[in-house]
């Protein structure tokens, strides 16, 4: 195995591994809450996912352009500059996490009848909403400190953190939903408590100075200029997963009721490991991409771009097989034997899962946008995945279409694009990368 596939693999897999413990967040909290709480309930957490996503969002915005930043520098060996910008990302994010955490807590009674609560799920959406606000700078903060330790060259320890904290997640899930009986309020008290293990597990990395990283008295805020624009197209995609769940459920509600919504929120669990799949191969590329372009070593951006979308592209097969003949079997997971229920949520998986075929492309070419530099097109292809392509699909859907159509909706919208993506990939990446490395020979 050749020293990129190794650098590959080495980071990619434990990006993957790291976000699907993230997704077991989320699923854990549903598959308790579906089975020993009830389905109102259940679809209330779905409800409440595009608030969950904005402090992902949030913590994205600061972490994917501090992490471009200082794997940049290190490749250089700045490490003095690498040390700022890192201890100046950090704080600036736990000083917004705190802030915003506060506003929202505010006025979290009217978002959450902007997100779609009615008079079943009202209460339930505060109950779960107002515990996870309590730990909100943690949600943003872990996110951070994991690419950290991975740009620091630390990938094991970042998804030994994880995994910790998802096992905790798990137990006190059980504990507080099962035995305790705190139903909705306890998914969240027991994912916020998790935030908090993962935080302080990857924290200690950096203040028992295990790598190249180290706290800096010396903060920079003028670096935010450079750190905020660069993450801003991958925190839009992060934001993307959260406005679709918000358009999803208010279409379903108005076309098909809260059945609609519920078999949604079976296809948002199911489907939020595959997207994981994909980020975690996009983020594991991320420091690859900009520790290369540091180092002027553009030939292995392109092997590290093409490995990618090779990979994206048969993880995302794989996926569409195993939605497809197991889909009543994963619907299971989260559902009773209501017959009616399975038999919507097996038909609607088979075809909400053909947007794996070009999701994966397009997240993959927002981080590679970002990670060199190149954050507004990363942000143009977010805004095309979400709000833009996806509200017009939606919107034609609801004109002239209706009925079962409305799974194929994100898959359209995705492949809409991907056709962009790919344009945009040629004349701003691809064709300069070649006279970069002819120029270099």
């Amino acid at each position: 195995m050749g020293l990129i596939m190794k650098r590959f693999f080495k980071f990619t897999i434990s990006s993957i591994l790291s976000l699907w413990v993230y997704s077991l967040y989320t699923m854990v909290d549903g598959f308790f809450v579906a089975n020993y709480v009830g389905e109102i309930q259940f679809s209330a957490v779905n409800i409440s996912m595009p608030l969950v996503t904005l402090l992902f969002a949030l913590g994205i915005l600061f972490s994917i352009g501090t992490q471009a930043i200082v794997g940049y520098e290190l490749g250089k060996k700045e490490f003095d500059i690498a040390n700022t910008v890192f201890s100046t990302g950090l704080i600036s994010l736990v000083i917004v996490g705190i802030i915003v955490s506060i506003l929202l807590k505010i006025f979290l009674i009217p978002i959450s009848t902007i997100l779609g609560a009615n008079n079943l799920t009202h209460n339930f959406i505060l109950e779960y909403l107002g515990i996870i606000l309590v730990f909100g700078v943690f949600f943003m903060v872990t996110y951070q400190l994991e690419v950290l330790v991975k740009v620091d060259g630390y990938p094991q320890l970042a998804v030994a953190s994880v995994v910790v904290a998802a096992i905790s997640n798990i137990f006190l899930d059980y504990l507080f939903i099962v035995p305790l009986k705190m139903g909705v309020f306890g998914a969240g008290l027991a994912t916020g408590m998790s935030q908090i293990v993962s935080t302080v597990l990857m924290l200690s990395h950096f203040i028992l100075k295990k790598g190249r990283l180290r706290f800096s008295k010396k903060l920079d805020f003028s670096k935010l200029k450079k750190i905020i624009p660069l993450g801003f197209g991958d925190s839009i995609s992060e934001l993307s997963m959260g406005y679709t769940v918000f358009l999803f459920n208010n279409v379903l509600l108005r076309n098909f009721g809260q059945r609609g919504v519920i078999v949604y929120t079976v296809l948002s669990y199911i489907s939020t490991f595959g997207q994981s799949t994909m980020s975690g191969i996009s983020q594991g590329l991320a420091p690859l991409f900009a520790y290369d372009y540091g180092r002027a070593y553009y030939s292995y951006i392109k092997k590290s771009l093409k490995r990618g979308l090779i990979f994206v592209t048969s993880i995302a097969i794989i996926l569409i097989l195993i939605c497809y003949f197991f889909s009543r079997d994963l619907s299971l997971i989260f559902l009773s034997d209501d017959v009616e229920l399975l038999n919507l949520a097996d038909k609607a998986l088979k075809k909400y899962a053909l947007a794996f075929l070009f999701l994966g492309a397009n997240i993959l070419m927002v981080t590679l946008f970002a990670s060199l530099g190149k954050g507004k097109i990363a942000t143009i292809i977010s805004l095309l995945r979400t709000p833009i392509n996806i509200s017009m699909v939606m919107f034609l859907y609801e004109k002239f279409s209706g009925g079962d159509n409305i799974w194929y909706v994100l898959a359209i919208s995705e492949f809409i694009t991907l056709i962009v993506a790919l344009a945009l990939l040629n004349k701003f990446i691809l064709i300069p990368l070649n006279i970069e490395i002819n120029e270099d020979n």
